[in-house]
């Protein structure tokens, strides 16, 4: 019953869980849809309504000009002309804002800018409007301070006559006694002199009085105020316009495609530069490497570490899976823990915390380190090597006799066998005037020298061929070689797949007789891509091959 159920279950737990994910999709998409949508409208309203806004605002500066120039010259105009002038600006002042009331939307429905054009003519009508008004009061102003500076000329003259007459008709109401005495100067008395003198004062007022009253009707007002337009009633009259400008603004960034998608497209087109840059640079790069740098590489001297053969007898085993390893008394061997399948129970076993301390460094950035340190006290031990962390590891023992010496890469040793009495004896020697070890980014090479056997690691099988005939190896495969071989690099047989990266471009070359060359079946080791593109790893590769690790 259980067994019938538990598929059942499985069944509809995944129709359940797909009915979920399709149900997140499509609404997922269909939000993604209704966003672009309104994201697209909301830009058009505003690239509109931007449109619109500027332009009002362009032709509020210049009416701003235009109608302080007027003000300017009417403050210099006569009442008749201020009249005038206001019969025009009323009439202007009605027409705009009728236009004002008009709504920019009309049927059909225009496109976005005949509909922008619109929008712009019924604010600067709006705008136009207001500052007709403000200039119609100013010049009800001026015609009121006219006015108001008129009558009072008008009262003067009408005093200054009155005056005048009162004057006049006591001077005809004299007596003929009194003629007589203003006729003959000496007879003139005190009273008579003031009242000549006052019908003259009072002559004198009135011909002024006069004058001014005559003039008042041509000339302009004494001393009129500054106009100045009232910027707020124009904010007020483009309030609208502001606000819908703002709500499109509000719309546009609070949409999820203006937040996420608009700043990406707006450096598309920058990246799209830079990533068509960064292709060609790397192609460039790639076709100088291949055939500029490498050939020249290959015609220089090969790498020689020593200059004669020595003692030859470099044997090694067929790898496998697990090695059965003998340890003779006064030997011992040094082997990574996780490598250290089974041993006798008679076995003397320590810890041994570097593989040399004469190569600290080395012996740290290859991992050995922490090693176990197997020996035998009394007769032949064994000591079963093999993976417990990787089925595809095989394991390899070379054997180099005394004399004799190899250049080895420490990152496929796994252990080492060495007489006790004897210490292990790594030379480093370093190359760095040479053209191959440059492009290879090997410059140094570390050379073990016997009497060691090495227990050598690689994936799916290490390979020990005798080196008679030239040989080219791929670079991520060789483990090591005899130190007296000739060394050097030639260029990879076809640019498309290092161009690719799925070859190097140099492969290892050997030259010599009397010597052996190792090398990984299936190399792990620098295949997971560029420098670049593996970050530490990548970093941590190239450093263990600059130092032949």
């Amino acid at each position: 019953m259980q067994s019938a159920l538990v598929p059942l279950i499985r069944f509809t737990i995944r129709g359940l869980l797909s009915l979920l994910v399709i149900a997140v999709i499509l609404a997922g998409g269909r939000f993604l849809l209704d966003e672009g949508r309104v994201w697209r409208s909301s830009q058009g309203d505003l690239q509109t309504l931007t449109s619109a806004a500027a332009n009002v605002a362009a032709y509020r500066e210049e009416m701003h000009g235009l109608v302080t120039a007027r003000m300017t010259q009417a403050r210099k105009e006569s009442l008749a002309q201020i009249d005038r002038r206001i019969v025009e600006v009323r009439a202007r002042q009605e027409h705009y804002a009728a236009l004002r009331d008009t709504s920019a939307f009309s049927l059909p429905l225009a496109g976005p800018n005949k509909f922008a054009e619109r929008l712009t003519a019924r604010f600067q009508g709006a705008v136009m409007a207001e500052v007709l008004r403000q200039e119609l009061a100013y010049l009800q102003q001026l015609k009121g301070m006219i006015a108001s500076q008129r009558a009072a000329a008008e009262r003067d003259y009408k005093r200054a006559r009155a005056k005048l007459l009162a004057g006049q008709q006591e001077w005809n109401n004299l007596s003929p006694v009194d003629v007589f005495r203003l006729q003959h100067p000496p007879l003139v008395g005190g009273e008579l002199q003031a009242l000549r003198e006052r019908l003259t004062r009072d002559q004198a007022d009135y011909i002024r009085a006069r004058t001014a009253y005559e003039d008042q009707a041509k000339s302009p007002v004494v001393q009129p105020p500054v106009f100045a337009v009232d910027q707020h009633a124009l904010d007020a009259v483009t309030q609208d316009l502001a606000s819908r400008l703002a709500q499109a603004r509000t719309a546009v960034t609070a949409n999820w495609f203006a937040r996420y998608v608009s700043p990406v497209l707006h450096v598309l087109p920058v990246a799209l530069v830079v990533v068509l840059s960064s292709f060609a640079a790397h192609f460039l790069i790639k076709l100088l490497f291949y055939y500029v740098l490498a050939p020249l590489a290959a015609r220089r001297k090969p790498i020689q570490l020593e200059t004669a053969p020595g003692v030859q007898g470099i044997h090694a085993s067929v790898s496998a899976v697990s090695q059965d390893i003998r340890i003779a008394p006064g030997e011992e061997l040094l082997i990574l823990p996780d490598f250290l399948q089974s041993s006798s129970t008679a076995a003397i076993k320590n810890t041994k915390l570097v593989l040399d301390w004469s190569c600290l460094w080395t012996s740290i950035i290859s991992g050995m380190v922490m090693l176990t340190r197997v020996r035998t006290s009394s007769r032949d031990d064994h000591v079963v090597v093999s993976s417990d962390t990787d089925a595809v590891t095989e394991i390899a023992l070379v054997t180099i006799p005394p004399g004799a010496a190899m250049v080895f890469q420490p990152h496929g040793l796994v252990g080492v066998i060495y007489p006790s009495a004897t210490p292990l004896n790594i030379t480093r020697r370093w190359r760095l005037f040479s053209a191959h070890a440059w492009l290879t980014l090997q410059l140094r090479y570390l050379i073990f020298r016997g009497p060691v056997t090495l227990v050598v690691k690689g994936t799916r099988g290490v390979r020990v061929e005798p080196a008679g005939q030239g040989r080219i190896i791929s670079q991520l495969a060789t483990l090591g070689f005899s130190a007296h071989l000739h060394y050097a690099t030639v260029r990879s047989e076809t640019f498309w797949p290092y161009y690719q990266n799925r070859t190097p471009l140099l492969q290892d070359k050997f030259d010599g007789a009397d010597g052996y060359y190792i090398y990984d079946e299936t190399p792990r080791f620098g295949k997971a891509g560029g420098f670049f593109s593996r970050g530490l790893e990548g970093l941590t590769d190239a450093v263990m091959k600059v130092f032949g690790i």
